[in-house]
């Protein structure tokens, strides 16, 4: 091996003195050949130190790898480290001092070492675990360059270090869908005035995927309603490819109202066996209308198109930059046995970030046509209106209750009429209720300004 390359290159033994000096050479091995015959390496023996027998998915972890020179007479000039499969190599901490490295980040890295780097140094290397199902993995076999420019395959044992990948990899909405109306882009602000919904790739720690993964790029997202109150359709570019370990949906929309609606976001991992756990989105709610208040008017009013049976429109002296929002045909809600025979309408005042606006005041008009007068067992009895807040307030006797929608437990009730309240008594409460168009019923009440359920 080197020895016997550097005795050929000498020119000084010729003949039989040479085979005899090869004879010897093979009859009795030398000290390097001795101390490596475990790795049939006589020159370099690179072991493996303090590598983890685990690597959680997506995560960064660090490799040691303790380095010895078996022959004085030879300098190590470069040595190559090969990442198991779709790890990536993301620095090299501590090697030599003047040791300079291939490009980062990468499969692999390649030190040139300087000409001083010792008989005996460690090198610390980091790389992050891909987004791969649980399995082992093997760092790939090492390669190196000497000074006399052989080629050498090193490992201090049988083979080379495995890893174990442990977790999943998980998906995270980080632009949470905001109330907005039929047919508009849902974005992360009421009104579709927010940014691009935006789902995001953790490492299994739950912290956000290093770009530099090999599943941060490229990986196909998709995005359906899960939670679908409305039999909405989702429309739109519903499957995006991360970049940076994120995703975009820009221009979404729903075709029906409804109040309760979830996404849920799943990933396709670019190896087939790529697994990534599904993210839920927070609930939302998409209304027929969605109106900006302005600063030219001291009221706002939204009035969607009428359904088959009832038209409402609510007007409030809301600020400038809210948003005023109703809907028709909202989840059926009930009043102790008190059932209702018209639409039911979900209206509320928000801000942008979709807060409710507490302190506004809410005049709402519900119109329940005559043919629904007409088909009601009693269409001559004093109408009411079913009310239901996640704030408790006042109502007629025996019909108050609780009912829990979309997750949110609401308090039900009819409500008394406003002749019937004392100076200072809390809205909600019926201000007038008369007939109309050929037998049709209007309703005219006072509400919170918080966004609650009525009918």
């Amino acid at each position: 091996m080197n020895r016997r390359s550097r005795l050929y290159r000498t020119g000084l033994m010729s003949g039989l003195g040479a085979l005899v000096a090869a004879v010897a050479l093979l009859a009795v091995p030398s000290q390097a050949a001795q101390a490596t015959t475990d790795t049939g390496c006589d020159c370099w023996v690179v072991t493996p130190a303090g590598n983890p027998a685990t690597a959680s998915a997506g995560t960064s972890g660090g490799y040691s790898f303790m380095v010895n020179d078996k022959d004085q007479g030879e300098t190590l000039e470069t040595l190559t480290f090969t990442a198991p499969s779709d790890f990536v190599i993301t620095g090299v901490p501590m090697s030599p001092a003047g040791t300079t490295l291939s490009a980062l980040p990468a499969p692999s890295v390649t030190l040139t070492l300087p000409s001083d780097a010792g008989s005996q140094f460690t090198v610390n290397i980091t790389a992050l675990a891909p987004c791969g199902p649980p399995g082992s993995e093997t760092w790939g076999a090492l390669s190196d360059t000497d000074s006399f420019d052989n080629n050498e395959a090193l490992w201090s044992s049988s083979s080379p270090p495995s890893v174990f990948i442990t977790g999943q990899c998980s998906l995270k909405f980080t632009g949470e869908p905001a109330r907005t109306a039929v047919g508009s882009d849902i974005t992360t602000a009421v009104g579709s005035t927010g940014n691009p919904l935006a789902v995001q790739i953790n490492d299994a720690s739950g912290s956000p995927l290093d770009p530099a993964n090999s599943s941060a790029n490229g990986t196909e997202v998709t995005v359906s309603i899960l939670a679908n109150p409305g039999n909405g359709t989702l429309s739109g570019t519903t499957t995006m490819a991360t970049l940076g370990g994120v995703a975009d949906f820009a221009n979404l929309t729903i075709n029906q109202p409804g109040t309760g609606y979830t996404l849920e976001a799943t990933a396709t991992g670019q190896a087939p066996a790529t697994v990534f756990t599904s993210a839920i989105s927070n609930s939302f709610t998409i209304s027929q209308v969605v109106q900006l208040c302005s600063a030219t008017s001291a009221t706002c009013t939204a009035s969607p198109p009428p359904t088959a049976t009832t038209a409402t429109s609510i007007t409030t002296t809301s600020a400038s930059g809210d948003f005023a929002a109703l809907i028709l045909s909202s989840p059926t809600l009930t009043c102790n046995h008190y059932t209702a025979v018209s639409d039911m309408a979900d209206f509320g005042i928000f801000t942008s970030s979709g807060s409710p606006v507490g302190t506004a005041s809410v005049t709402a008009t519900l119109t329940i046509s005559a043919s629904a007068v007409a088909s009601s067992p009693r269409p001559l009895i004093f109408w009411q209106v079913c009310y239901g807040s996640p704030t408790s307030f006042p109502s007629i006797p025996g019909t108050s209750g609780t009912t829990t929608i979309g997750g949110t437990t609401y308090n039900t009730g009819l409500l008394l009429p406003c002749v019937l309240f004392k100076p200072g008594h809390p809205e909600p409460c019926l201000i007038s209720q008369r007939y109309i168009s050929g037998g049709a019923v209007q309703l005219k009440f006072v509400a919170f300004g918080d966004p609650v359920w009525r009918g």
